[in-house]
């Protein structure tokens, strides 16, 4: 699964399982990749977390990781759940800017679109990804002209269509196309709401989270928390949806996925957005 990946980004995974055996846990947790990424990146925190120095977040990490008998380098360790979605979101980063590697940039990313305390700790410590998404864009654009010029990484040739534009930034057309299919998959009524946090449990031994509320009725292990699930992303384009008074706060959706005003706009309002071999969008 990791055949894209930069030989960076392919070291952050290895810290990472180095961090979870150290810890004794039995899976690699969101935590853990951060502490990989910053083990690999010596200047992340100057290039991407203004507020930010590396052995603050690693102190703060250190203070909230569970902690347990260490585990042998020699004994496999899988992704959590989370950072398996973590991964994911990477892998819709690079796609997203038609980059043929997934690069450490590209897991920074993934982990800030995923609710979890390593996250909310780069947000506190300045991490915002809208920023930082137009400030990757230009390093991508320079490494596909780098690349076209005889490079022995060739990229993948742009679609016919043209990059689409969402929230000022370029985006591939066949990710964005991937993405309304996906709504499109049922017949869904999308309807506009202000977007509110959600109750959620919380399982008290593992730390994973649930929304089937009935779970803290029935078991001890599990803990009702009030409006803890508090953000959620465009299924097209990633936008975070999260109650705010700005646009930021309002979306579309179907009960369960979230759409932003923009894409709901352009995929469902303007049947003419996306021409040609993508007219089927709409």
């Amino acid at each position: 699964m990791f055949q894209r990946y930069t030989e960076k980004a392919r070291r952050v995974v290895f810290f990472a399982r180095y961090e979870a055996s150290h810890y004794g846990s039995p899976e690699i947790e969101a935590e853990h990749l951060l502490l990989g990424l910053l083990r690999e990146e010596k200047l992340v925190c100057y290039r991407w977390l203004p507020k930010a120095q590396p052995d603050m977040i690693r102190s703060r990490l250190e203070a909230s990781v569970a902690r347990g008998q260490p585990i042998p380098t020699s004994v496999d360790l899988p992704l959590s759940d989370c950072s398996e979605r973590i991964l994911s979101h990477a892998k819709d980063e690079a796609d997203r800017l038609n980059s043929r590697h997934i690069g450490t940039e590209h897991l920074f990313l993934g982990l800030l679109q995923e609710p979890c305390p390593a996250s909310n700790l780069l947000r506190e410590f300045g991490a915002d990804v809208t920023k930082l998404r137009v400030r990757f864009e230009p390093e991508a654009q320079s490494a596909q002209t780098v690349t076209a010029s005889g490079s022995a990484f060739s990229h993948p040739a742009p679609s016919a269509a043209g990059p689409v534009l969402i929230h000022g930034l370029r985006w591939n057309a066949n990710y964005i196309y991937d993405g309304v299919k996906r709504c499109r998959k049922y017949n869904w009524h999308w309807q506009k709401s202000a977007w509110k946090p959600r109750d959620i449990v919380l399982n008290r031994k593992t730390g994973k989270f649930s929304f089937d509320l009935a779970l803290a009725a029935t078991s001890a292990d599990f803990e009702l928390l009030k409006g803890g699930w508090k953000k959620d992303h465009c299924a097209i384009c990633a936008w975070e949806l999260f109650e705010s008074e700005d646009h930021h706060g309002i979306g579309y959706t179907n009960g369960s996925q979230w759409v932003c005003e923009e894409c709901y706009d352009k995929f469902w309002q303007r049947p003419d957005f996306i021409a040609g071999a993508y007219s089927d969008l709409t």
